[in-house]
């Protein structure tokens, strides 16, 4: 009975939070484009437009969405164009396979109701939309079936619980759709489920659906070829159960050959494709993105707020504190002690090792289904120790850890969250607030928290850039003022710059520089911002280096709703910010602010300075 209310509870909660998201806070822009229009795109190029030789292009008469068709403007810029000329998708066909029925049922829908069946108008959008969450639920049920061979009823569906509502799960189920992550998760948690029944039951089923599965997991996403280490080692604990496990295989030979043909089954279709497009079965489509093996960012991609996976995953620290449970988890032991660390030091030598586009590291999804294991054995090793206290504490934190995930996702989708440039500081100045105020812009920027201006005192003004020398022609006449003139900026750098040397004796008590400068811009300036820079430097080296970005910081103290990303062309302003002096900075070292124009967009500027606070 208590676990029947229990699992209602658990139930109402993941419903209610999850419909709380979808209607306050889903995605409203169309999903395709980037990643997910690479995964999905074989979908209508094969059963619609049968251009897959030209595959960015469609016939005049299709309307698409805008974004679609700048999206398909693009690849040329970032896909290979093969010697025969054709444009090769950069992305694998497997995503395509799992979200084939749901555009079967989509097209079916929009012929049937005379809406619109270009592969890309809203029945298709929401039917790979519905596609996440009906992975992301069957992945859970599956956690959930392996959880309870080894663990109660309810300490297994809350650790299912746990898995979806305290992770960036959570994430990409309801809000970035379309992802591979999702459909993976699901596939990790039938492979480690028929992996468990296969040594349960040594039937031709069981192997195959093990083979076909870590099949798709590899078409989909190669590195993850070392899925294969879960049937493999499972079970594996000792010199006695490897031996066994031989054995085993050798009384199943029959059926392993079996397994591993069904394996290359979902391969052969990719090798195909890379033939038809370039001569070769076997393509690298990623051109010169790559993996750097010999420099990995471990500690990065597992720690860092600059979507690190714990920062965005708390919870998941319990499940690394499980793998010390070796009595727990004694089944699981080799594999897991093999695979994760394995798995952690390939993606994160992927070049772009945090990920970007997302919440939290994105490809550590694929193994939740692996890691509730040592997550339920460390739950349940607390719940042993039959101490109120500390049942009570890990309560409290379990449930601070999904708040946060949750309130990290609500704060991504209302544009005050982009994890991929955060820092641990503004995260924490950030915590379950959804609106700026200027100095959190600045912190995001900085890393550094900004002083009270109330409790700081100015000491003097060092030095300024006035611009008011009309001789180039890049002086304009203030028009605002009615005298002097400000800089139009064009070039990455301007050719100036103030240029000073440290000296503590004439800057006395001074704690913190302030840097400021009014600008103007007058368009949009997209991805590629300017800066404006304070550094400190010893000898040509670096001591400390600060870019604080400008756009998003004019007058937005004027506006009630301010984003991460916002930006009003056409305003004057002051953009500031304060910073403290570095404890290792000596008389001499070098002081420079200066402007970064990374995109070399129009800018307009004047009156940079610096000024010193104690």
């Amino acid at each position: 009975m208590r676990y029947k209310l229990f699992r209602v509870f658990l139930l109402l909660v993941v419903l209610a939070v999850s419909v709380w998201f979808v209607r306050g806070y889903s995605n409203t822009r169309t999903m395709f484009y980037g990643d997910v229009l690479g995964y999905y795109i074989y979908l209508p190029a094969t059963f619609i437009y049968d251009n897959h030789k030209a595959i960015d292009k469609l016939p005049d008469s299709v309307e698409v969405p805008l974004l679609v068709k700048e999206s398909m403007a693009n690849m040329r810029n970032g896909y290979v164009v093969t010697k025969k000329g054709y444009l090769l998708v950069q992305y694998t066909y497997g995503m395509s396979v799992l979200e084939a029925p749901f555009f079967f049922a989509a097209h079916a829908w929009a012929k049937m109701n005379k809406l619109s069946s270009t592969g890309y108008s809203p029945p298709y959008e929401m039917a790979i939309k519905i596609s996440s969450v009906i992975y992301a639920l069957l992945g859970c049920w599956l956690i959930y079936l392996v959880l309870r061979r080894w663990y109660g009823r309810t300490h297994s569906l809350l650790v299912t619980t746990l898995i979806y509502l305290g992770t960036n799960l959570f994430w990409f189920t309801l809000y970035q759709q379309g992802m591979a992550h999702v459909p993976l998760f699901f596939l990790y948690a039938v492979l480690v489920l028929f992996s468990v029944r296969l040594y349960e039951r040594a039937s031709w089923l069981n192997f195959l659906v093990v083979g076909l599965t870590a099949g798709f997991i590899t078409v989909i996403r190669p590195t993850d070829i070392i899925c294969l280490l879960v049937p493999a080692l499972y079970g594996v604990y000792s010199k006695e159960t490897l031996i066994q496990r031989l054995a085993f295989l050798r009384t199943h030979l029959r059926k392993v050959l079996g397994a591993a043909a069904v394996f290359i089954l979902p391969i052969i279709p990719q090798l195909l494709y890379w033939k038809m497009m370039t001569g070769s079965y076997l393509f690298y489509s990623y051109g010169g993105q790559s993996f750097n093996w010999n420099d990995p960012k471990i500690l990065e991609g597992l720690f860092y707020y600059s979507n690190g996976w714990l920062p965005y995953s708390p919870i998941m620290v319990f499940s690394l504190a499980g793998f010390f449970l070796y009595r727990y988890i004694k089944q699981w032991f080799w594999c897991l002690g093999l695979l994760f660390p394995l798995y952690v030091y390939i993606i994160y030598s992927w070049y772009c090792y945090n990920y970007i586009n997302g919440l939290g590291s994105r490809p550590m999804i694929h193994i939740y289904p692996l890691l509730a294991i040592p997550l339920a054995a460390f739950l349940l090793w607390v719940w042993n120790r039959k101490s109120i206290v500390l049942n009570v504490v890990v309560a409290l934190v379990c449930s601070f850890f999904v708040s946060l995930n949750i309130s990290y996702s609500v704060q991504r989708s209302v544009g005050v969250m982009n994890s991929e440039e955060s820092n641990f500081e503004y995260n924490t100045q950030m915590m379950f607030r959804t609106k700026l105020r200027y100095d959190d812009l600045v912190t995001f920027d900085l890393a550094e928290f900004q002083p009270d201006t109330a409790k700081i005192t100015r000491i003097k003004t060092l030095a300024c850039l006035n611009f008011n020398d009309s001789s180039s022609e890049y002086y304009i006449q203030d028009t605002i003022t009615g005298s002097g003139y400000f800089y139009k900026m064009t070039d990455e750098y301007i050719p100036y710059s103030i240029d000073l040397k440290y000296d503590k004796a004439a800057l006395g008590e001074a704690k913190w520089m302030k840097c400021s400068g009014r600008f103007m811009y007058p368009q949009y300036p997209e991805y590629f911002r300017h800066l404006l820079i304070l550094s400190y430097r010893r000898n040509g080296e670096f001591l400390s280096w600060k870019g604080c970005k400008i756009e998003n910081k004019i007058n937005s103290y004027k506006h009630e709703r301010q984003f991460l990303e916002q930006s009003r062309p056409g305003e004057w302003g002051t953009v500031y910010f304060f910073s403290l002096i570095p404890k290792g900075v000596k008389d001499g070292d070098d002081i420079k602010v200066e402007l970064w124009n990374i995109g070399k967009l129009p800018m307009l500027l004047d009156d940079i300075c610096i000024e010193a606070y104690r």
